[in-house]
């Protein structure tokens, strides 16, 4: 680190002269007035009291001065932990409450098993016989499982389609919400825009980890809401293996053409989180890893959590009685 006559020494006595309920004790301080103020870091202080990363510590001694300023104010300042947080709220919505709900609604749907009616008139007039009461058991059981199973069916791919609409319209208004908080002032929303956005950088985008599965996102998306034969056409020559081997005709309900399952969620969501972190870095200038620390809140959250454990230990600050 090169210093400059800026630079300013702070030696253990002056550390010493902090309590350690005081911020500064561990290296933070507060500079500026209310809403003016920002948070400097003395690197070498902090690290006595907290682990630092290689790629932590790289960032920190490229600075010019005796102090670091962090390159953001808050956590959530950064595009990328700003839509992974929402990404990952999303996900977790699916797993917690969504997918619950479509599986103890399936679960609900099941045949009835039927007992041989000793009962019935014509058993007790003895039309039917022993064998004919049992048989008449065994085909309406049959019957009822059938149904049961085409209704469940139907069922399945309906509530699957439903999900997957609001997924996608979730993820686009992701998209288009990280762009209107960088000042896009546009009316209008497609992913030419997103690709465009801060410059001509269609070609790189398109070349990102997690991008294909972004692409199948919409290309599913957009069959499921038109049912058209141009969707179908799209969906099957771009992604086949996601697509039932039936013929399809325009204008059927294209939710029962699709292989909907667990596993092709589970792919959308990997895809759109290495997308996010790859478009973040490419067009915002970001990096995931070093987002995640470099913030004045980072800082501040850290040396306070410490003054925490001193001043209550057992947590009942917080406790609600």
């Amino acid at each position: 680190m090169k210093r400059n006559r800026n630079s300013r020494g702070f030696s253990s006595k002056t550390y010493e002269s902090y309590d350690d309920t005081d911020v500064r004790f561990y290296g933070v301080y507060i500079r500026g007035q209310e809403d003016k103020s920002y948070i400097l870091v003395d690197p070498k202080r902090f690290q006595k009291f907290f682990g630092i990363k290689p790629e932590m510590k790289s960032v920190l001694d490229s600075r010019k001065f005796m102090l670091f300023r962090p390159k953001k104010k808050h956590f959530l300042d950064y595009n990328v932990n700003f839509m992974l947080r929402e990404l990952n709220r999303i996900r977790r919505s699916w797993y917690e409450t969504n997918k619950p709900i479509i599986d103890r609604v399936l679960s609900e749907i099941c045949g009835k098993d039927y007992t041989p009616d000793w009962s019935d008139e014509l058993a007790v007039t003895g039309i039917s016989n022993a064998d004919e009461v049992v048989e008449q058991a065994r085909m309406r059981t049959l019957l009822s499982h059938s149904y049961a199973e085409l209704k469940r069916n139907d069922i399945y791919y309906s509530l699957y389609a439903q999900y997957f609409h609001q997924l996608a319209s979730e993820t686009e208004a992701l998209l288009l919400k990280t762009l209107t908080r960088n000042r896009y002032e546009g009316k209008k929303f497609n992913r030419n825009i997103l690709y465009a956005f801060k410059g001509p950088n269609n070609e790189s985008i398109r070349t990102l980890e997690g991008n294909k599965e972004l692409d199948k996102m919409y290309a599913i998306w957009n069959f499921i809401k038109h049912n058209s034969q141009s969707t179908y056409n799209t969906l099957k020559k771009r992604f086949p293996e996601i697509l039932k081997d039936d013929a399809y005709t325009q204008g059927e309900l294209a939710c029962f053409y699709v292989k909907f399952d667990d596993n092709l969620i589970n792919s959308i969501f990997t895809g759109l989180e290495l997308f996010i972190k790859g478009y973040c870095r490419l067009v915002f200038k970001e990096d995931e890893k070093e987002a995640q620390w470099n913030s004045e809140e980072y800082f501040y959250s850290m040396a306070r959590f410490e003054i925490d454990e001193i001043e209550d230990p057992l947590g009942l600050r917080f406790e609600i009685f």
